[in-house]
C-alpha cells in the first residue's frame, strides 16, 4: 500500500466551511471501494484538494466551468465548488456520491489516470460522469479492469 499525504483548502471566493470540506475528503478517500484499496491517505504536504469556484476553474485549468481538474499525475486538484454543492444531474448520482465521485475521479487524475469511456455495466471512476454515463450505471467504485494506463499531462 502506499502512503499518500494530502491537505484541503477552501478557495476565499467560495462560501462553505474549511472544516467541513476537510471532513468530507477524508471520508472519502477512506472508502473501502476506492483508492484506499491500494492506498493510505493522511493529512500532511503532498497533494493539494482545493474547493474552487467555477471561475477559478475556468481560469487555473482552461476548461468549462462546469467541470473540475487535476494535474494528471501531479499534486494539485481543483473540484468545482458548484458541483460539490449541487452536483450533477447527467451523473444519476445522490449528491453524497457525487462527491465521492468527485474525489475520485480527480485523485485518479493524480495518481496518473487519465479517461474512459464505458459502453455498459458501471461507469468507471475514470469516466466524466458529470457529463452523463449513457447506458451504464452510476457507480463510485474503483475497479483495477477499469483503469486506463497512467499519463502525464492535466486532465479534467
Amino acid at each position: 500500500m502506499g502512503l499518500i499525504r494530502y491537505t484541503t483548502s477552501v478557495d476565499s471566493d467560495v462560501n462553505y466551511d474549511p472544516r467541513k470540506f476537510a471532513d468530507e475528503v477524508a471520508i472519502y478517500l477512506a472508502d473501502p471501494e476506492g483508492w484506499a484499496q491500494w492506498h493510505t491517505f493522511v493529512v500532511g504536504k503532498g497533494k493539494t484538494i482545493r474547493l474552487s469556484s467555477p471561475a477559478t476553474i475556468k481560469k487555473t485549468c482552461g476548461l468549462p466551468d462546469s467541470l473540475s481538474c487535476a494535474t494528471l499525475g501531479g499534486n494539485e486538484i481543483w473540484l468545482n465548488a458548484t458541483r460539490w454543492i449541487h452536483g450533477s444531474a447527467p451523473s444519476k448520482l445522490p449528491l453524497e456520491r457525487y462527491r465521492q465521485y468527485m474525489v475520485s475521479h480527480e485523485m485518479g487524475h493524480s495518481l496518473g489516470y487519465d479517461h474512459v469511456q464505458c459502453t455498459s455495466g458501471p461507469a468507471p471512476v475514470m469516466m466524466q460522469q458529470t457529463l452523463g454515463i449513457g447506458k451504464c450505471s452510476p457507480n463510485t467504485a474503483v475497479y483495477l479492469s477499469q483503469l486506463p494506463s497512467k499519463s502525464s499531462h492535466r486532465s479534467q
